[in-house]
């Protein structure tokens, strides 16, 4: 009996310091900070920012985009105007420089990750030379570790935790593409 009761001992001693050195482990050397923090989460308001962070953009040299104003609609959907310069509003080379200025935008935002991606076609009235139908782009942003999408986000997909953006660019009133 006296055996048992210095074996039990012994191994709530062991159990005891095991549970300790989890928690110690847990902690950054310092002992003050978890090393696995809670996640940031990244609002409607802070994608509408680095939107809104492009400001004026010029592409090539025919056209331009505000983006100071913009708003995301109830699914996703950002509507932008393109301001014809002095030459006409080039669709292929307002599609190609476009799409590169978004994905080099967007590659030095910290905490998601964006793909872009050209999606006219999806509409059913593709963008041609002669008319104003919109040339569409859609962003996909995924949060990067440590970040967390808030579920409210106008386009927010539950199922991959991503959010996607439609932006439609389309031509000022009475200009056509060319």
């Amino acid at each position: 009996m006296k055996h048992t009761k210095n074996i039990l001992k012994s191994l709530l001693i062991t159990v005891m310091a095991l549970s300790l050195l989890a928690v110690s482990c847990k902690k950054d050397e310092g002992g003050s900070k978890p090393t696995d923090p809670t996640p940031i989460t990244i609002s409607e308001q802070d994608i509408l920012g680095n939107l809104k962070g492009f400001q004026t953009v010029t592409v090539v040299t025919d056209a331009t985009v505000d983006f100071s104003a913009v708003t995301i609609g109830n699914n996703g959907t950002v509507d932008l105007t393109v301001t014809k310069n002095s030459t006409a509003l080039t669709l292929t080379t307002f599609k190609s420089d476009m799409k590169t200025k978004l994905e080099q935008g967007t590659q030095s935002i910290a905490s998601v990750t964006v793909t872009v991606a050209e999606a006219s076609y999806q509409s059913g009235e593709e963008p041609k030379a002669s008319n104003s139908k919109p040339v569409v782009f859609e962003l996909t942003i995924k949060a990067k570790t440590g970040y967390v999408l808030d579920a409210g986000i106008k386009g927010y997909q539950e199922a991959d935790k991503t959010v996607k953006l439609t932006l439609k660019f389309t031509p000022s009133s009475g200009n056509n593409w060319a």
